[in-house]
């Protein structure tokens, strides 16, 4: 992995941020407290923008009040909540890997929770969002009617996010198992926005619930198969399409296991297919300044995974090796 890293903030409206105020910037060379400019440039200076600012941050993330407007059971253990907020925060709540933390108001802030967005109305500033009960955090969001605490927009929970924005009229294959529908549902209105034709392999997994079909089942544009992913039939119906179609993508919304099942198909094939996969590793903070993300890797490097875009391949040989 390359010692320049990519922020999945970098230029945006939350650059620069604490780290560069603490010179530990992932990006800047000037902003890590060395004297020379050796940056992943992407179109804006980020130690010009520092200084313009008066050598100060900006203006960070903040939390917004949302309304619970619905919350409905979908599966076993699993729910789906729409909230109220902003339009602006629905706005740059609709790419693809987008996510933001959730609380009740009445609860101290240890209780934030990342949660991916599953589909955002910047018309009406609604968002909706699918998880399953796994703990205190979890529990707490179904037992709120009234007033969420909501933090966002923050967008790195789909690593290979370039390779999704950058598809066009090729097909693509979209795998997606449990609980990880929802962060599906983004990333096919980018494909069939970009006229890409989609091959959609979905299987309820420990939800026991296929809960995005009625989303799409409008869309021509996509092939929709029901399959136990993880079993031998799941496994033949995706050598099946990748050996007989030209797929250019493919995108894993699932468990790390799932993904190397993905990885481990394609080098079997011999196909060369980009592929992007769900972001699944621990998030606390998500603006790279607790820890609690980073990973190391065999060469050394280490990298925030909730802001830093790291090829899904790295990822899956750091998860089931030693390093």
């Amino acid at each position: 992995m390359k010692k320049r890293q990519n922020c999945i903030d970098a230029g945006s409206e939350y650059c620069p941020c604490y780290l560069a105020e603490t010179f530990n910037c992932l990006t800047c060379s000037r902003l890590q407290g060395k004297d020379f400019c050796d940056c992943n440039w992407k179109g804006i200076c980020v130690y010009q923008e520092y200084l313009l600012n008066g050598n100060k941050i900006k203006e960070q993330r903040d939390y917004y009040r949302s309304n619970v407007k619905e919350i409905e059971k979908i599966g076993k253990d699993s729910y789906m909540i729409k909230l109220k907020v902003t339009k602006k925060l629905a706005r740059q709540l609709k790419v693809p890997g987008s996510y933001v933390f959730l609380r009740s108001e009445r609860l101290p802030q240890y209780f934030d929770v990342p949660m991916s967005i599953m589909q955002s109305d910047d018309f009406n500033g609604e968002i909706i969002i699918a998880f399953k009960i796994v703990g205190a955090k979890t529990i707490s969001l179904i037992e709120c009617r009234d007033g969420i605490l909501v933090k966002g927009p923050y967008w790195n929970g789909i690593y290979g996010i370039s390779n999704i924005e950058n598809m066009e009229n090729k097909k693509c294959l979209v795998v997606a198992r449990g609980i990880s529908q929802a962060p599906t549902l983004l990333v096919l209105e980018k494909l069939i926005k970009n006229k890409n034709k989609v091959f959609l392999l979905l299987d309820g997994g420990s939800i026991g619930e296929i809960f995005i079909k009625k989303y799409i089942k409008d869309i021509n544009s996509i092939d929709i198969y029901e399959e136990n992913l993880m079993n031998d039939k799941g496994t033949d119906l995706i050598k099946d399409i990748l050996a007989n179609e030209d797929i250019s993508l493919i995108f894993s919304a699932g468990s790390d296991l799932l993904h190397k099942k993905i990885i481990s198909i394609v080098d079997e094939l011999k196909v060369g297919p980009h592929i992007a996969v769900t972001n699944n590793n621990k998030i606390c903070c998500g603006e790279g300044i607790c820890g609690s993300c980073t990973l190391r890797f065999k060469d050394g490097t280490k990298a925030k995974t909730c802001k830093v875009q790291i090829d899904s391949r790295k990822i899956i040989e750091r998860r089931f090796s030693i390093v």
